[in-house]
């Protein structure tokens, strides 16, 4: 059993057919035991991503629909979901100061750290963004890319 911190990034594999699909889905079953943790913004993020596909011809406004359905019921049984607040938004803006990332990915990465602290346990963060990946090891975080796992 393992803690692992998700971006959307990586936990859109669980949902879609990618690159590391299979590697995600294995760590996210129930049966693995594992704790899986994501943000408030990971909903935002997803529902965008799903939009995005939707108008770019990739997945059927019928299967957005399913795997939104899919992916809502799943935040509420089987993910552990931190709320931003006020200390998440300024540990993103020291991390924007620190390293080349985007906005949300800061908000990401300073959930993970806030996690990582309040578990006091290791906490494994996935993405699938390299410079984002470069910035949690930097911040002492372990890391693993979905990408690496085809």
């Amino acid at each position: 059993m393992a803690h692992f911190y998700l971006d959307t990034s990586a936990l859109a594999k669980r949902y879609l057919v990618e690159t590391g699909s299979a590697w995600v889905r294995e760590i996210t079953e129930s049966a693995s035991g594992n704790t899986i943790v994501v943000c408030d913004l990971t909903t935002v993020e997803f529902s965008s991503l799903l939009a995005r596909r939707q108008r770019e011809g990739e997945i059927t406004p019928i299967n957005a629909t399913i795997l939104q359905t899919r992916f809502l019921a799943d935040m509420e049984r089987e993910y552990l979901s931190l709320s931003i607040e006020a200390k998440i938004i300024e540990r993103a803006c020291r991390l924007v100061a620190e390293y080349p990332l985007r906005t949300l990915d800061a908000i990401q990465l300073a959930s993970a750290l806030e996690v990582a602290q309040f578990l006091d346990d290791s906490i494994c963060f996935v993405a699938a963004d390299v410079r984002l990946l470069n910035a949690a090891q930097s911040s002492g975080m372990l890391i693993e890319n979905p990408y690496s796992h085809s």
